[in-house]
């Protein structure tokens, strides 16, 4: 399980652009993400991982909240765009399995979110 890694990862960039920023840790409410369906990440063991990567540090508060990219592709054969997955990997127009990826891999760290004054 590789998510591990990939959140300690989050958190240092987190970490990053909070000091970049002048906020402190503490003042970080909520992490998105954006993963890619068709990436190496499982969305539940990121988020299983997340408590305990923060568990007793200043960011222990801070919720992760993990949004889905949905795997697309470009049939190379007639050019359709269509979700991968939903239509079993082939082709809904000509039923061709040759395809390009056009999103679907993707992580991103999409947005910081901070309590408000006085919330926590």
């Amino acid at each position: 399980m590789h998510e591990l890694g990939i959140v300690f990862e989050i958190q240092k960039r987190v970490s990053a652009v909070a000091e970049e920023n002048g906020l402190a840790l503490s003042d970080i409410a909520q992490v998105v993400v954006e993963v890619g369906e068709a990436s190496t990440i499982v969305p539940r063991y990121l988020k299983e991982c997340w408590p305990a990567a923060t568990d007793g540090t200043e960011m222990e508060s801070a919720e992760l909240v993990v949004e889905l990219i949905v795997a697309r592709v470009s049939c190379k054969k007639c050019g359709t765009v269509y979700e991968y997955l939903k239509n079993d990997r082939k082709c809904p127009n000509c039923g061709a399995w040759e395809c390009v990826m056009v999103s679907g891999q993707e992580f991103n760290i999409k947005e910081i979110a901070v309590f408000e004054e006085g919330e926590d």
